[in-house]
């Protein structure tokens, strides 16, 4: 089993539902009601724990819409409230973090951390192209035990009609110290020479990213995807880490299957 990123890249596709919805073409029949899309992405992911390298995945990008139920990627959602600008959803995702000792032997004697499903709730206010997210979750399967809180502030530009746009955006993501500690932290019983016991501490990490897309046809749409992270010295200190900050990349493909609703008014 290969590591996964302790933050993983598959999360950002979490984000193409900012440009890539509502950009069909005016006077179009009324929408089917489930909205859908199919598509194929190749990531480029560096891995921050000792002793591995930069991964390439390739990996199924998978949007679906009905009434208030949706899937976007690893994560589903369930409208709860929605006025105007403002909406809160209760969501699950998967969480791709995780360890395998035998993905190098610098992690040798390490025991093996698993990816989990969280669960929790997102209040997103989103006036015309700007968007402001807070999220919270929580570890269901009781992995870490831990908790993740985020905020995302972005802002949608686009272009030729909507035939391409780009969506820049900058955020944070807080991490209890039981989720770090379960990913980075150093039991008395693993530790080695030059591998002290390590305690994880709750962290901040930042984020910025620029989201991008080019529409071929109105079924057809290319994505690109650049984000930087830097990681919490409670995170980056630890002695199985060695990588401070991570550089992702995505490309794909996507195909949108039946009626659109109308092109949202330019603003």
């Amino acid at each position: 089993m290969k590591t996964r990123i302790l933050f993983s890249i598959i999360v950002l596709l979490t984000s193409l539902p900012l440009f890539a919805q509502d950009e069909s073409p005016p006077q179009t029949p009324p929408p089917s009601p489930v909205q859908w899309s199919l598509g194929l992405g190749v990531v480029s992911s560096p891995r921050p724990y000792v002793g591995t390298d930069n991964s390439v995945l390739a990996m199924p990008l998978v949007e679906l819409y009905y009434k208030k139920l949706y899937v976007q990627g690893i994560r589903a959602g369930f409208h709860l409230f929605e006025k105007g600008d403002l909406a809160f959803d209760a969501r699950a995702r998967i969480v791709f973090a995780g360890l395998d000792p035998d993905d190098s032997p610098e992690l040798d004697g390490l025991s093996e951390r698993k990816s989990s499903i969280e669960g929790g709730f997102a209040l997103e206010w989103s006036p015309g192209k700007y968007l402001l997210s807070a999220t919270a979750f929580t570890d269901l399967l009781g992995r870490s035990g831990g908790q993740e809180a985020g905020l995302d502030f972005s802002r949608a530009w686009t272009f030729a009609q909507y035939r391409w746009g780009l969506t820049p955006s900058i955020g944070v993501i807080w991490q209890s110290s039981d989720f770090v500690d379960y990913y980075v932290g150093v039991a008395p019983e693993e530790a080695r020479p030059g591998r002290p016991p390590f305690q994880g501490e709750s962290a901040f990490n930042f984020r910025a990213s620029v989201l991008a897309f080019y529409r071929l046809t109105m079924r057809v749409t290319f994505v690109g995807l650049l984000r930087i992270q830097r990681l919490d010295s409670e995170v980056s200190t630890s002695p199985i880490v060695d990588e401070p900050r991570g550089y992702f990349g995505l490309l794909g493909v996507t195909y949108r299957f039946g009626k659109f609703p109308p092109r949202p008014p330019a603003k």
